[in-house]
């Protein structure tokens, strides 16, 4: 599979983040709007705040499985794992 697209600028310090490869669908800011935000110029979502408690890191991390392009990503961990290694 390909790697992943290159951090957008607009995401907030910290683990979770989104990519150029976003494209706008708004998937991501249905399941946790608290934590995306949509920047009009590049019609993209980028992660406005982190996840402060554990719902919200549960609805980010819902955003990140099912995002339909894979433009969600967590830093320092690969979500295409193999299981097994």
């Amino acid at each position: 599979m390909d790697q992943p697209g290159n951090r957008l600028p607009k995401n907030v310090e910290g683990k979770y983040y989104t990519t150029d490869d976003c494209n706008g669908c708004a998937y991501c800011a249905s399941v946790a709007p608290e934590n995306f935000d949509f920047d009009k110029p590049s019609n993209s979502y980028y992660v406005s705040k982190q996840p402060v408690d554990p719902n919200e890191e549960e609805l980010v991390d819902e955003a990140l499985s099912d995002c339909p392009i894979d433009a969600i990503q967590v830093e320092g961990n690969s979500v295409l794992s193999p299981e097994g290694e």
